[in-house]
């Protein structure tokens, strides 16, 4: 057995010794974490001197412990996480109304900043407040906020006020308010901020009836002390409803008030009181409980992991429950809570009530101002690219962070961004002179959205958590209507659970893609593409099988769904995928699969294009060449790659009644490591970049990019198709060949590899043999001119299906004398023709 880090221990022996009724211990996710600035003072203050020996004597073991593994590891780097710098934590800067981040409390917390120094912290899933608190904002961390990975569960900046229990909020029955678990039925509906603050929209299902529920925190003063408003909108129902307040480890205790109730503490009391037209009454009790809630944490011992711990939560719980009578028409009710000192309370209480019931309490609405500017003038205009592709770089501006994430289509020409640190910005006139080009913000605080698609002039973006639908009711240039399509699946809080989409099909369903890289299995969809109805109501498993899937797309006639991965574990090599339903394409995905499939998965099916390392390292987004403004390639498609800040280019074609086709290089000269890739209406290809912190590996020099690609007119000497035969393949020409040259069988190099399906990270190429590192040498027979010198037919021996076929024709020339833009083709021979 390891030692234990002392840190960890500090923390562990301090948690466990601070006072608590019950005879378990409490979970550290409702009291607020210790410092560990002065363990002897901290623990000569909460614990019996017996137990302060017991703690030396561990903290001695401990420290002996890690210098023991300092002095034995081979890979300090490796074996131990990092210390985060308090200098490495973000915050979200003043006049955000919200933000979406995991939290140790719930991975899918809605942060919304009551005020400059005062923060509450929402769960969608159970419908409560989790935690608030004073001082900083939320703590920003992970790869887009402070560039690390070390760490990426967010936490408060600064003092916790106070805590709710991880239990249910609502019920139609007395004793059910404070169950642990998601109910079935609950749906989150989204955010609301049309009146100037964040109002939050839910919907409960209650004994067969559903109840919308709009909840609206603010912060108000009342007669000097802050207090925090959760301002409620209840929908007509026929019953009696009760809605849990409070719930934390401590004791209930009654006011002389009938609207008001204390939960008292060592320190101080919590005090919460209702207002209302209606007749509402508490409900206070202080009960034992037992149950078990899940922790969002980070692993202690394996860096980059999120397990899915279950917590036993047993002992003293104070439970405020408001109890609701049935009502026909909407209700209104506000829950006033504010914390004092155990000494200053009794001399305050009558004066607190009063005021309370005398003042109208109202959030103080902060007009705003859209935010809007242009690019850096600074920047000179400069190109890239090549005679035959011109790549324009947008001069962005240096106050934003355009990471981006997501990019598509508005009908009026402008393009609509989504942003790795959580914004959407419409480019506006992207298609004439990017010096004139403006940046319009249209939302922020999203949980890094990576991927975004324009549908009926509606901006949907795929976070984390969830499917998102932004909306601009108001006409002001900024979305105050964030609906929650579907958030139907598994996340964890990992800063690998990335969730790529939507895509939609001819017929109007949604599709999203999720990571499966650092998967736990019972957490669902993980690795799986799912199919949403348009409404959102349903979701259903497609297909699983993906590690890291940053490429989406649709191609070809009847819009099949086609979607990139990474090289890494279970994953020889890039690849380009068409995904069709209920099929596995390698990586092992969580629940619904099966179990054993999961630990050790045998086969998958094979991608309709390998791209192999020399080429790509990451592949990114695609699109298809919509028409002929962009030179000789028409129908065919575009995939980036983000480590070598490069587009490639890919033929497909169907091969008995399966996709197929080669890839080949085609443009580079990139600001950032290319993301996302769109194709627009001026036949010029738009490229979205992003770099940074852990993934700053990208050949581009900058963190952030947006490029725009035109056909110059030049038309270059390229293979333009490449066409599996039964005894080898047909190359179709941009321009004539020369017939000498393209006729010569020793102009031509041909060979075949593939990549092993294993666990560890890549593959090395395996030819026919299964040596690894090598490619089996093809016998060309044959190279067979057409008469109009624009197709050869190439004769092989020995070529097997099921491997990628290089093709090198480095010394083929046209009849103009002109060398190959790109002498080298990769086709993925999946299966031979028939005829």
């Amino acid at each position: 057995m390891g030692f234990i880090p002392a840190t960890k221990l500090c923390e562990f022996l301090i948690d466990c010794h601070t006072p608590a009724s019950g005879s378990c211990f409490q979970n550290a996710t409702l009291l607020s974490p210790p410092s560990l600035g002065n363990p002897k003072k901290l623990l000569s203050d909460t614990c019996m001197p017996i137990a302060r020996h017991l703690f030396f004597v561990w903290l001695l073991i401990a420290l002996l412990g890690d210098w023991f593994h300092s002095v034995q590891a081979q890979e300090p780097a490796k074996a131990k996480r990092a210390v985060q710098s308090p200098s490495m934590q973000k915050h979200d800067h003043a006049g955000q109304l919200f933000r979406r981040a995991p939290m140790q409390e719930s991975s899918r917390s809605i942060i919304i900043p009551l005020a400059t120094n005062l923060h509450l912290a929402f769960d969608p899933e159970l419908m409560r407040t989790h935690t608030v608190w004073t001082g900083n904002g939320l703590n920003l961390y992970g790869p887009p906020y402070n560039g690390s990975a070390e760490r990426y569960i967010c936490e408060p900046g600064g003092p916790v006020l106070w805590r709710n229990a991880p239990v249910l909020s609502w019920s139609a029955i007395t004793n059910a308010p404070g169950q642990p678990g998601v109910p079935p039925g609950a749906n989150f509906i989204g955010i609301d901020t049309r009146k100037g603050m964040v109002s939050l929209l839910y919907e409960a299902r209650l004994n067969g009836n559903r109840v919308r529920i709009e909840e609206s925190p603010f912060q108000a003063s009342l007669n000097g002390t802050q207090v925090v408003v959760r301002q409620f909108e209840l929908g007509p129902c026929p019953e009696t409803l009760f809605y849990l307040a409070h719930a934390q480890s401590e004791k209930c205790s009654e006011s002389r008030f009938a609207n008001l109730v204390l939960i008292e503490t060592p320190t101080n009391r919590l005090v919460t009181l209702w207002k209302s037209n209606a007749r509402l009454r508490w409900l206070p009790q202080t009960k034992e409980v037992n149950y078990d809630s899940v922790l969002v944490q980070e692993s202690a011992t394996r860096v980059h992991e999120t397990p899915y711990r279950t917590n036993r939560i047993c002992g003293t719980e104070a439970r405020v429950v408001l109890q609701i009578p049935p009502h026909d028409e909407i209700l209104r009710f506000q829950i006033v809570t504010a914390v004092f000192t155990t000494n200053s309370w009794p001399k305050i209480e009558q004066q607190f009530v009063e005021g309370a019931l005398k003042t109208e309490l109202k959030p103080a609405i902060q007009p705003r101002q859209p935010f809007e500017t242009g690019g850096d003038g600074s920047m000179p205009g400069r190109f890239d690219g090549d005679r035959f592709y011109r790549v324009e770089h947008f001069p962005l501006p240096r106050e934003i962070n355009l990471m981006v994430t997501g990019m598509d289509w508005l009908s009026d020409g402008d393009l609509a961004v989504s942003t790795w640190t959580g914004d959407v910005y419409i480019v506006k006139k992207p298609q004439g002179n990017l010096q004139a080009v403006r940046y319009h913000r249209f939302a922020s605080g999203l949980n890094e959205p990576l991927g975004l698609k324009v549908i009926q002039d509606k901006i949907y973006v795929t976070e984390k958590a969830q499917l998102t639908r932004l909306t601009d009711t108001d006409g002001d240039g900024e979305a105050d209507l964030f609906e929650n399509i579907s958030s139907d699946w598994g996340y964890t809080g990992n800063y690998h659970a990335f969730v790529f989409g939507p895509e939609i099909d001819r017929f109007g369903n949604l599709y999203v893609y999720i990571t499966g890289n650092h998967g736990v299995y019972d957490a669902p969809y993980q690795g799986w593409c799912v199919k949403i109805s348009d409404d959102g109501s349903r979701l259903e498993p497609f297909c699983s099988g993906l590690r890291s899937p940053n490429g989406f797309g649709t191609y070809g006639p009847d819009g099949d769904l086609f979607m990139t991965d990474n090289e890494g574990n279970w994953i020889g090599a890039c690849k380009l995928n068409h995904l069709q339903r209920g099929r596995f394409y390698g990586y092992p995905s969580t629940t619904p699969a099966p179990r054993w499939q999961f630990e050790n998965p045998t086969n998958f099916a094979p991608p309709a294009v390998w791209i192999p390392m020399s080429l790509a390292k990451s592949s990114s987004g695609i699109c298809t060449i919509a028409d002929d403004q962009f030179g000789p390639f028409k129908g065919q498609m575009l995939v980036g790659d983000f480590q070598n800040s490069i587009v490639t280019r890919v033929m497909l074609e169907k091969v008995n009644g399966e996709w197929q086709g080669a890839v080949w290089p085609f443009c580079k000269g990139f600001l950032s490591g290319v993301n996302r890739l769109s194709y627009g209406k001026d036949g010029k290809l738009y490229v979205g970049g992003c770099k940074g912190g852990h993934w700053s590996g990208a050949v581009g020099p900058r963190n952030y990019s947006l490029d725009r690609v035109s056909f110059t007119g030049n038309l270059p000497f390229e293979i333009q198709e490449a066409h599996a035969k039964p005894d080898g393949f047909e190359l179709v020409f941009t321009k004539p060949v020369d017939p000498a040259s393209a006729g010569n069988t020793t102009n031509y190099e041909v060979t075949q590899f593939t990549f092993q399906y294993h666990q560890k990270y890549g593959s090395p190429q395996i030819d026919q043999q299964g040596k690894e590192k090598s490619a089996t040498r093809i016998k060309l027979t044959n190279a067979k001119v057409s008469d109009d010198h624009l197709r050869v037919r190439l004769v092989l021996e020995g070529l097997k299906s099921g491997y990628v076929t290089s093709i090198n024709a480095l010394d083929v020339m046209s009849a103009d004398n002109d060398e190959l833009w790109h002498d080298t083709l990769f086709y993925t021979l999946n299966s031979f023709p028939h005829n």
